[in-house]
């Protein structure tokens, strides 16, 4: 199988040491640059020594889109608009989604309504009629902000809510003639993480009783249907995010090290991410011994010690779009025993992966690499390793269940990250995004996929 990616690429110069304040507050670049111990092997460098380090192209705020187009907004409605057809809907009754209440300061808070919208903030419901206009609610918040002029750009009616939620939505309703129609409700119930959904007692039943010849039903996937293929614009700006992360893994590189809290390195990658983006990351979580997401997307009090593993879940943030991207590390020289061996299964394991991506493909079949590995170490298989790019309600996970009947589609973006299990509780875990192209996968980051070791 030819795959389309970029391979073990040397990108750039070497990095140059500067003070810890600046390692802080970022370069003017974006980029934050190397504070390794004397010695220590730089960037993209491999535990066998040799080659120079290298640096990744910095990225700034500038560099990058400052909002979606109106065209690609349009586009989502079409799509979305064509799925209400087939499923006989007149209208989508759209509220907030929160993909995870555990997980402290995500970015897909808002989900759904982001989607179609093209705004990250500060709408709670939109309303989208299969003929008509698109109705944005918003609290006055939003006055002579830059979104409200956004929604004029893409010809959305802001409705400014003084009161109750409730009223502007039975209104918009109204007006587009829906007293005896066929609604479609997201965030109902058996929506992503949330199987109870999310979808306001006060508001619905006063919306109900406003409308009682009219059919509601749920559609908590209606969205996640057309989100999962992604236009050429998104493709490009989770081209960015991915980039902006792998300066956060940078980051975590150049300050991990022994008797460094990991409060201290989570700011560096939380800043580099920031200072590349110009926005708050969509993911930033590192721990040592430990998963990544273990660490709840938080800075910690944990001292990093010799010899413990680091693995993460990073991703910036471009548009309110993010994709992960894993890199586990050693702190220090005391590799634990059975590093090495699981280090090299999860970076053969995500190789396989990808030479195996292709339309048509079921997510189960690209998975068997990753299933008889652990197998063969007396592990469950099944164990997630596809997470989804974008927004974070769209599908995660491995061969069991319903993701693995998942049938690839080119323009589907998703993170590889296969896992593996340390004796001491840590993971080896080696991941990147990839976009699934008619030709097989393409690795939508640049970072060379290998072993890094740090003093």
């Amino acid at each position: 199988m030819k795959i389309a990616s970029r391979k073990n690429e040397s990108i750039g110069t070497p990095l140059t040491a500067i003070s810890r304040r600046r390692l802080l507050q970022g370069t003017s670049a974006g980029l934050v640059a190397s504070v390794l111990a004397p010695g220590a092997l730089s960037w993209g460098q491999d535990v066998r020594g040799g080659g120079s380090a290298t640096r990744l192209p910095a990225i700034t705020p500038a560099s990058l889109p400052k909002a979606w187009t109106p065209q690609e907004i349009h586009r989502r409605w079409a799509a979305v608009r064509q799925k209400m057809k087939d499923a006989n809907l007149d209208g989508l009754l759209v509220c907030q989604h929160h993909s995870g209440e555990m997980i402290t300061e995500r970015q897909d808070g808002d989900a759904d309504v982001e989607y179609l919208t093209g705004i990250t903030l500060p709408f709670k419901w939109v309303f989208l009629p299969y003929e008509g206009k698109v109705s944005a609610f918003s609290t006055n918040q939003v006055k002579g902000a830059p979104e409200e002029k956004l929604c004029k750009d893409r010809d959305i009616d802001l409705q400014i809510v003084r009161d109750a939620w409730s009223a502007p939505i039975i209104d918009a309703m109204k007006v587009a003639n829906l007293g005896q129609g066929r609604i479609g409700v997201t965030n109902l119930v058996d929506s992503s993480r949330q199987s109870e959904g999310e979808v306001t007692y006060t508001t619905y039943d006063r919306i109900l009783k406003a409308f009682p010849q009219a059919k509601f039903q749920p559609a908590s996937t209606l969205i996640d249907e057309v989100a999962v293929l992604h236009s050429p614009e998104e493709v490009a700006v989770m081209e960015k995010s991915t980039q902006a992360a792998e300066l956060g893994l940078q980051a975590m590189f150049d300050t991990v090290k022994p008797g460094v809290v990991q409060r201290t390195v989570w700011l560096a990658m939380f800043s580099a991410m920031v200072n590349a983006t110009g926005e708050r990351p969509f993911r930033c979580s590192v721990r040592a011994d430990g998963g990544g997401n273990s660490a709840l997307n938080r800075p910690l009090e944990e001292v990093m010690r010799d010899g413990q593993v680091i693995s993460e879940e990073c991703a910036a943030c471009v548009l309110g779009y993010g994709s992960q991207v894993n890199h586990s590390v050693v702190v220090g020289s005391n590799a634990p025993a059975d590093w090495e061996a699981a280090a090299k299964d999860s970076l053969d394991t995500f190789h396989e992966m990808l030479a195996l991506i292709a339309p048509g493909k079921k997510v189960k079949e690209i998975c068997a690499p990753l299933d008889k590995r652990l197998v063969a170490r007396g592990e469950r298989a099944g164990q997630l390793v596809v997470h989804s790019g974008g927004l974070g309600t769209l599908p995660r996970g491995g061969s069991a269940g319903a993701v693995g009947e998942i049938v690839l589609q080119a323009n589907m973006v998703f993170d590889v990250k296969p896992t593996f299990a340390l004796k001491n509780g840590g993971t080896a875990q080696f991941g990147d995004s990839i976009v699934v192209t008619e030709n097989g996968a393409r690795r939508l980051g640049k970072r060379e996929m290998k072993i890094v070791k740090l003093s």
